[in-house]
């Protein structure tokens, strides 16, 4: 059994990893969780994760050029819970107009298929850029 679990888990990683999200054992500084299972970096991706799994989402944010960011949840809305994202500026550089990273924590509740349309909204609004990650919760 724990074989076929340890077995699982490096099927999930590798998975993850060819879909552009990386397995973490703990990233306490950007989640609420202690411990997500996965931190997606690249969009438009897909993941598939069990009810109950945390994973992180983070992107690259430049507040000085006025684009924000916001989510939009789209076909099974209670199969997640997206929290608000949370900026980080980047570290003193001297270089002007370096991007900093948003990051959003969400947490799996119950099997379905949602999926997260992060849109970066120019200033004074406007068509933005649209990314898509579609989460499917398993039990």
């Amino acid at each position: 059994m724990r074989n076929l679990l340890k077995t699982s888990l490096i099927s999930v990683a590798a998975t993850a990893l060819a879909l552009g999200v990386t397995a973490t054992s703990s990233a306490a500084t950007l989640t609420k969780d202690p411990d997500p299972t996965l931190v997606v970096l690249r969009l438009p991706t897909q993941v598939q994760i069990k009810d109950g799994v945390a994973i992180v989402l983070s992107q690259d944010t430049n507040t000085t050029t006025g684009y924000s960011w916001s989510i939009k949840v789209s076909g099974d809305k209670s199969a997640v819970k997206v929290y608000a994202g949370t900026y980080q500026a980047p570290a003193p550089s001297g270089a002007v107009g370096v991007a900093g990273t948003t990051t959003w924590y969400i947490k799996a509740l119950a099997p379905g298929q949602a999926v997260l349309k992060l849109v970066a909204t120019p200033p004074g609004g406007g068509a933005g850029t649209v990314k898509k990650l579609t989460v499917t919760v398993t039990q």
